[in-house]
């Protein structure tokens, strides 16, 4: 039973790891080929080391732009416009 959970955090950890290395533009301390290696050939310490090292952090909001977090009434274009049209 141990080996099974180490065996299926190695692969969740590789999984987990590769997705976010393939999603990284520049990632940190090295280039992404020598992270492709570190992930691929160190089964569980290369994907911790990604994680702590190598992934970019912070910035949240998954990739949207800033003005995609505005509803459309809140969006000061839009309500010029509204008013313009009101009168």
């Amino acid at each position: 039973m141990p080996r099974f959970f180490l065996v299926f955090l190695a692969f969740g950890l590789f999984v987990y790891a590769f997705s976010d290395w393939i999603q990284t533009p520049t990632p940190r301390n090295l280039s992404k080929p020598v992270w492709f290696v570190v992930i691929v050939l160190a089964p569980i310490v290369g994907p911790i080391l990604w994680i702590l090292f190598g992934a970019v952090r912070g910035g949240g909001g998954g990739g949207w732009d800033d003005d995609f977090d505005r509803a459309p009434d809140n969006d000061p274009v839009i309500r010029r416009q509204f008013d313009r049209t009101r009168h």
